[in-house]
């Protein structure tokens, strides 16, 4: 499409030299005769400037004129809105095993001010292999994509023959276009798929650690940092994997951040951490565990061994038979309590001891007096603790506290202990108050004769 208009100045001057130069410039481009008629031109006097403002417009291939002496400007190309985009395959080599799927990304971006429609066509693959291209397992041939949008779609090529076959090993061009509909642009871009057998680790792919052993307690977490090198040819996708105990819950996560991931990149000869976070099962026992750690990319895999000791849980717990810490007693006379003892823990417990804190003058005992071994988890285990209160301590609410000591745990109880009066006072009371009666009614009988 041409658009034409005319110039805001219709009487430039086409006389003198800027004048010659722009009708010949626009003869030459075949815009304009060769010469204009005389009549048509404007007089000699014209300003300077207005002549070099069209001999520029002539020098640029924009400005012819009429043999009525009008001066048009032509425009080479119409005004749009700007089109470009960009297209690729994501890798410029990858490498892969023959169990593996032959597939390459390819990138598609819009960086133009409007939408567009991008035909993709694969203008080479190795002979007699199929090819797809594919977006969210639907084949394509093109894809729309708005302004500063981008899209990954993937190649996948079939080699001839029983599609479950393993790929033939060797390395195999791809080459594809992208066309604009919009503006008919083009984009190429070019990769080369490896198909090569599995390595050794060692050449590969290595992991190590510098502790692969660490232990705590059961109901604590546990990390190691692992480092992953790359050994071989390619930058290579690292997918990670570990096989721990039942129960158990682990996550990966990249060194120095808080994210988990199943996948690491690691390019060619270099090395990335990863950190392992392992949380034991609930309440499990002392210990070793063994966790495997696996890292694997299409052309070979590396194992390390983890172990994680744990020394288990300790937490002992007491209580009365009867869920009531309190009694009651006479002084001088013996109370026996029925207590039990559990281990909640996950880790044996020995020599179990029990501590009383009594008044003065008071003894308390316990049956049996000590516990040699205290299994974990254990059913509740019976202690019989007598308190004797002493001989001179007054009616009245006493408290007693008790400690059960075990290897690594410990809890208390606080008892009330209620000290009544014994019978033998009830007696000598009543004796004392009958005697007291009878003698003031003898001293009111011989009173009132007088």
């Amino acid at each position: 499409m041409l658009l034409k208009g005319t110039l805001p100045f219709p009487n430039v001057p086409a006389t003198g030299s800027s004048g010659r130069t722009a009708l010949s410039t626009a003869a030459a481009l075949g815009l304009a005769p060769a010469a204009a008629p005389a009549p048509c031109l404007a007089p000699a006097s014209a300003p300077a400037p207005l002549l070099a403002l069209a001999a520029a417009l002539a020098l640029a291939g924009s400005l012819a004129v009429t043999p009525g002496g009008m001066a048009l400007a032509q425009l080479a190309a119409p005004v749009q809105l700007s089109d470009s985009f960009e297209a690729a395959f994501t890798y410029p080599g990858e490498t892969v095993a023959p169990e593996a799927d032959a597939q390459l990304e390819i990138t598609v971006r819009n960086t133009g001010l409007r939408g567009d429609t991008f035909m993709v066509e694969v203008t080479q693959a190795p002979e007699g292999w199929k090819c797809e291209i594919s977006r969210f397992s639907t084949v394509l041939k093109g894809i729309f994509l708005p302004n500063e949008e981008n899209a990954a779609l993937t190649l996948a090529a079939f080699p001839p023959g029983d599609e479950d076959a393993p790929l033939p090993e060797g390395e195999y061009p791809f080459a594809i276009k992208v066309t604009s509909q919009k503006t008919g642009n083009t984009v190429e871009s070019s990769t080369v798929l490896t198909v090569a057998s599995k390595k050794t680790s060692s050449e590969v792919l290595t992991m190590t650690t510098s502790y692969p052993e660490i232990g705590g307690p059961s109901d604590g977490k546990f990390a190691f940092s692992l480092e992953i090198k790359n050994s071989g040819p390619d930058e290579a996708k690292v997918n990670l994997a570990a096989e721990v105990p039942q129960g158990w819950e682990h996550s990966f996560k990249p060194g120095y951040e808080d994210k988990q991931i199943s996948s690491i990149q690691v390019p060619r000869g270099q090395t990335r951490t990863v950190n392992l976070d392992l949380s034991p099962a609930y309440q499990a026992d002392a210990g070793s565990y063994p966790v495997k750690v696996i890292a694997e990319t299409p052309l070979g895999s590396a194992e390390t061994q983890l172990t994680v000791n744990l020394t288990g849980t300790f937490k002992i717990r007491a209580g009365a038979m009867n869920d009531l810490l309190s009694t009651a007693t006479e002084v001088g006379v013996p109370v026996t309590v029925s207590l039990y003892v559990i281990n909640e823990g996950s880790a044996p417990q020995r020599e179990v001891s029990f501590l009383a804190v009594k008044p003065d003058n008071w003894e308390i005992t316990f049956n049996p007096e000590r516990l040699q071994d205290l299994p974990p988890r254990s059913r509740p285990v019976p202690v019989e603790m007598t308190i004797t209160p002493a001989s001179s301590a007054l009616v009245g609410d006493y408290g007693v506290g008790l400690s059960v000591e075990a290897e690594k745990a410990q809890t208390a109880l606080d008892f009330r202990v209620t000290v009544k009066a014994g019978s033998a006072w009830a007696w000598i009371g009543a004796v004392i108050i009958i005697l007291v009666v009878a003698a003031l009614a003898y001293t009111f009988r011989r009173l009132g004769r007088r």
